[in-house]
């Protein structure tokens, strides 16, 4: 794939372009399907390295003069959407991950739902944030159709499953304190700013309207 390539047949809102992914609309199949199959191949196209792990305090998620891993960048505005949708993409990314790549999310606008689970799970160090971007997190909707009683027992443990699913990956990613957690699923209004996410390591940057990275530590020398 050339370095200036755009992979977008469908013209979705959503479409990649050398190793930059753009995920600019919902996670739904007419958007994500050619999206999901291009990834792949993006993936497996990069050369592979032993998996990277973070020596040192990073200074910069765009300073990597020192590191040889590829880097596939991933920017996010979205409203959320399926979670199969969801899944597929997540899955890539481990797989990625796994060949030694760099995955740098960086929320734009919105990572609302499925938006949310997917900027979190870039690689630690290199999750970004618009200092006037927004996160949800939450459990979101689930809707279904049964024809006897027993349709509804098995529904219901998919439900559970899904909403374990969900905590899960907050736990392994974030650091959202249990109760606070457990509120904003279940009032379903679990929107958090910039700031709130990085200090609940949602994220580890936020980009200014100047230009300038701000960590926690930086956050935290200000404060005192």
């Amino acid at each position: 794939m050339a370095s200036g390539d755009i992979i977008n047949n469908s013209r979705s809102n959503s479409y990649i372009c050398g190793t930059q992914v753009y995920i600019l609309s919902d996670f739904c199949s007419k958007e994500m399907n050619e999206l999901t199959g291009n990834l792949g191949n993006l993936i497996f196209s990069l050369p592979e390295h032993p998996i990277y792990r973070m020596s040192g305090k990073l200074t910069s998620p765009y300073d990597t003069r020192n590191i040889k891993n590829p880097i596939i960048d991933i920017f996010i505005d979205s409203a959320g959407g399926s979670s199969s949708e969801l899944q597929n993409l997540s899955t890539l990314l481990n797989i990625a991950k796994s060949r030694g790549a760099i995955i740098r999310t960086t929320v734009l606008s919105r990572a609302f739902s499925c938006g949310s689970l997917l900027a979190i799970q870039g690689t630690p160090g290199f999750r970004i944030m618009a200092h006037d971007a927004r996160n949800l997190i939450h459990f979101g909707s689930a809707s279904f159709s049964i024809s006897n009683p027993d349709d509804l027992d098995i529904r219901t443990q998919q439900v559970a499953a899904h909403k374990k699913i969900v905590l899960d990956k907050y736990k392994i990613y974030a650091k959202i304190p249990q109760k606070k957690l457990d509120k904003m699923m279940r009032c379903e209004s679990g929107y958090l700013t910039a700031n709130e996410c990085i200090e609940y390591g949602l994220c580890d940057w936020i980009i200014s309207e100047r230009g300038k990275l701000i960590s926690m530590a930086d956050i935290k020398q200000k404060t005192k």
